[in-house]
């Protein structure tokens, strides 16, 4: 018996000296707003770093407390927990402890976030991070849900989407159905809709950022999913006194569909794959980030087959010397379309070689902070090489060339963190378009009204360069500028419940200089409308299989709104409402005397409720979205065989969704297993897609009809989760 006691004690000892993940967020005193970049270190030496949204993992072996520094706070230990939640009080002193070469500075537009956790919980959102995305405020609603991102009545191809500081070129797989990065590797995403300072730029509508979490070090893991559509895989863990961290997903939607449809459908199949690593400290000797993430998309059927693919590698550095931080990114990639027609043997490939490096340096003072940076953007678009039955040749024209933009900002502080004025300048060099300078003077102000409630105000220009594709000599435009639009935002945010965040934000832009579709000097129609269908698709396609197209810069376009935001996590409950009223217009040639017409994803109100509530080891949740249809064309008959149409002259019906989850975790002592199950249009309500004209026995004269959104979907998979 006593040596049974004895062992009982030891193994005992034994298991709460094992290492072990603590999770924490970390947030300013008396309030919820995140601290991000700070240092988080236990008394053993293990070191992690805040997210955006102030959230941290860290490996504890036998640690008792964990200390907690940020720049301009106060330092802090704290005991350790289960679930952490540590607050910082501004430091009143002049030490300031730099980590992330970042301050925790508030003075930007806000910008809305969803923790990899919240995604993975929220209703209709199937585990999928950008598409969880489209529940924000200021994003619109996707025909068939469809990949992309539309930011307060902007174009998708006016959005910039950065995974770890690279931008990715193609944000979604082919039909949209998931983006091209799995929810398991995410620490973070952060969307903002507008207002960005000037280190971002060459994007007029908006900025999404996803954030890959650090890898745990103490011991190897693996994980993965299985679902209906894809299945992925993933492993982290120690490396060369460092960590990393690997994901790659495979789809097989194509083998479930293929024995229900004929040969002729074409049918959509994609790979995607993710490595990260880190080594060294910041403080120290530096720490580099070495990262490598690809995609690739097939559709084929038995007449075509189409694959693009593209890869990212990139080496950022940080060097941190007390208050003056050091960043640099640099990265090269490979692009590559190609459509290969079985029928005659042909074949068309175009690839390209984009490369870059992105310098910053941040030096903070008691009064604020200075910080500038040079991005340089290069690429080389190589020939359409063309195979007909053996004939290899080229056609068409490389292209070549090279971005360069200078960038500073400083920030004033007044009455310590109450006021602060952040001006900035940015100076494009866009040798894509022949060497054209250009100049976004940006300003973002903040002030404290009160502990909790902040005021925010946002102006300036931002001006975006057209795609290679579009000033490709052989078939587009190579005299084609620039387009820019000039932003300003007005918007309150605060904490109204521990816990609960609000926020309201008006905003209004007007853009000139809008590439517009032409042939012979007039405007070109897209065909076919397809009921608004058409135009939508292209404005999806244009930028991610950078087809050329004959633009010229005659279009304007104005747009103005609101957005609210209601977000909150209290014990249980997790609860989001999002409303966006707007109203986004194009002219296509003002000079020929065209009007304003709505933009093709035009939405005046756009409304999302969700709400998921945790019961021991279930979870219930559920989705509301009401948004008005989108514009199209009706076709006004005038006799058998003779109609018109009038361009976007009428709107859809409103869209209807109610999407439901449940979640059910088993608890094992290696892993969490996850099974869950999203239906998405739980009522199969018969959403109203798009109208195109047609003949039937009710309208022998032809009239518009119908095309039906899609049925109830069921998303069902099992996550397995290492601890």
């Amino acid at each position: 018996m006593l040596r049974a006691l004895v062992a009982i004690v030891v193994l005992g000892g034994v298991a709460l000296a094992a290492p072990r993940t603590i999770r924490g967020v970390v947030t300013v005193a008396n309030s919820t707003k995140p601290v991000a970049g700070a240092t988080v270190l236990t008394e053993h030496g293990s070191l992690a770093t805040t997210d955006v949204d102030g959230y941290f993992e860290i490996v504890v072996d036998n640690d008792l407390e964990v200390t907690v520094t940020a720049p301009g706070y106060g330092t802090r230990s704290v005991r350790i927990t289960p679930d952490m939640r540590i607050s910082l009080s501004p430091s009143s002193g002049s030490e300031i402890i730099e980590v992330t070469g970042k301050a925790p500075e508030q003075t930007k537009p806000l910008s809305y976030q969803l923790t990899a956790d919240e995604i993975r919980f929220l209703p209709g959102a199937a585990n999928d991070v950008l598409r969880a995305a489209q529940v924000l405020p200021g994003v619109s609603r996707i025909p068939y849900s469809f990949g992309g991102l539309v930011l307060r009545g902007t174009s998708p191809r006016d959005t910039a989407v950065f995974l770890d500081g690279i931008e990715v070129p193609i944000a979604f797989h082919f039909g949209g159905i998931t983006s091209f990065y799995p929810g398991t590797m995410l620490a973070s995403l952060t969307v903002t809709s507008g207002g960005f300072d000037v280190s971002n730029g060459r994007a007029q509508g908006g900025v999404v950022t996803l954030t890959t979490r650090e890898p745990r070090t103490d011991q190897w893991r693996i994980g993965g999913t299985i679902g209906l559509l894809d299945s992925a895989a993933w492993t982290e863990g120690p490396l060369w006194g460092g960590g990393i961290i690997m994901g790659i997903r495979r789809s097989y939607i194509d083998t479930i569909i293929d024995p229900f449809v004929d040969d002729e459908v074409p049918l959509p199949s994609y790979w995607d794959a993710q490595i990260r690593t880190t080594f060294g400290d910041p403080r120290r000797d530096g720490r580099i980030t070495p990262l490598i993430f690809t995609s690739i998309d097939r559709v084929s059927s038995k007449d075509i087959v189409a694959t693009s693919l593209f890869v990212r590698a990139a080496v950022p550095y940080l060097r941190v010397w007390g208050p003056l931080a050091l960043r640099v990114v640099p990265w090269i990639g490979w692009t590559q379309l190609t459509l290969h027609e079985n029928m005659s043997s042909s074949n068309f490939t175009r690839p390209s070689i984009p490369a870059g490096v992105r310098g910053e340096l941040l030096r903070d003072y008691d009064w604020g902070h200075l910080r500038g940076g040079i991005d340089v953007d290069s690429g080389y678009l190589a020939q359409s090489e063309v195979d007909v039955a053996g004939t290899g040749r080229k056609v068409g024209a490389t292209l070549a060339w090279t971005d360069l933009a200078l960038w500073g900002e400083t920030r004033f502080k007044i009455d310590g963190e109450r006021i602060a004025i952040k001006p900035g300048v940015r100076m494009d060099i866009y040798g894509i378009s022949g060497d054209e300078i250009v100049v976004d003077p940006r300003l973002n102000v903040h002030q404290k009204l009160t502990d909790t409630l902040t005021l925010r105000q946002a102006i300036g220009r931002y001006h975006q360069p057209p795609i290679p594709a579009d000033v490709d000599p052989f078939n587009a435009n190579p005299q084609l500028d620039s387009s820019y639009i000039d932003q300003a935002s007005l918007g309150v945010d605060a904490e109204v419940y521990p816990g609960v965040l609000a926020s309201l934000t008006s905003f209004a832009g007007f853009g000139s200089g809008i590439g517009v579709d032409v042939a012979h000097g007039v405007q070109r129609e897209p065909e076919p409308n397809e009921g608004g269908l058409g135009p939508t698709f292209q404005l999806l396609l244009e930028k991610q299989l950078g087809f050329s197209s004959y633009r010229e810069n005659l279009g304007r376009a104005r747009l103005v709104g609101a957005e609210l935001l209601v977000k909150g996590n209290i014990g249980r409950w997790f609860f989001l409402l999002a409303y966006t009223l707007s109203r986004s217009q194009r002219t296509d040639n003002p000079a020929a005397g065209q009007g304003w017409r709505p933009f093709e994803l035009d939405q005046r109100h756009n409304f999302n409720a969700a709400a998921s509530f945790r019961l021991t080891k279930w979870r219930f949740g559920a989705r509301v979205q009401l948004v008005s249809g989108n514009p199209y064309s009706p076709t006004v008959v005038v006799g058998p065989g003779d109609q018109y149409q009038i361009p976007f002259g009428a709107r859809l019906p409103t869209f209807f969704h109610l999407d439901v989850r449940v979640d059910r975790t088993w608890h094992r002592p290696l892993a969490d297993i996850n099974l869950y199950f999203d239906i998405q249009n739980a009522t199969n309500h018969a959403n109203v897609e798009g109208r195109e004209f047609g003949y039937d026995d009710q309208h022998p004269d032809g009239a518009d009809q119908d095309i039906p959104g899609l049925p109830i979907l069921p998303f069902i998979g099992v996550e397995f989760i290492p601890r």
